[in-house]
């Protein structure tokens, strides 16, 4: 019901990440920094349909990627469209290298990591960013990144 209410309000905004700190997010990169995450949670949940198992992980990821494309579309760009930053880039080589045995706890790892810093990020947006379209992209964000947050806890013990 939450999903449904975020994607449904991401909609009606008709909106044509790194900050693992509190520290505040200057409005000009909040943007780029969210798609970065975004296309990292995407590309890995992607990955991770093709490698697991687990109906768990599956329906984790799809609805990851569901969200992303609602987020990149709010935020006026194409899902995936934003470059993964390195570390990220790095962890996604590891990741399509890694057995599928593994492979489950590693994503999951990767992904409470990711989301953390998305949480940091769009926190620190909403104290001090100036684009009110994108500090509510940044509210409405919050509570579902939160609610991974306590999936991604309860599949940590995957693998």
């Amino acid at each position: 019901m939450l999903r449904r209410s975020f994607l449904l309000a991401l909609g009606g905004l008709g909106l044509s990440t790194y900050a693992a700190q509190s520290k505040p997010v200057p409005q000009r990169d909040f943007r780029t920094a969210d798609l970065m995450g975004g296309a990292f949670a995407m590309q890995t949940s992607q990955l991770a349909l093709t490698r697991t198992g687990n109906p768990d992980i599956v329906n984790f990821a799809n609805a990851e990627i569901t969200e992303q494309v609602q987020v990149a579309s709010a935020l006026g760009a194409a899902p995936g469209s934003a470059p993964l930053r390195p570390d990220h880039a790095a962890l996604l080589q590891r990741l399509q290298a890694t057995p599928s045995g593994p492979f489950d706890r590693m994503y999951v790892q990767g992904q409470i990591r990711g989301h953390r810093e998305l949480l940091a990020l769009n926190n620190s947006y909403l104290r001090s960013g100036g684009n009110p379209s994108e500090q509510q992209v940044a509210q409405m964000s919050l509570p579902i990144i939160q609610r991974h947050l306590a999936i991604l806890s309860s599949l940590r013990e995957v693998g």
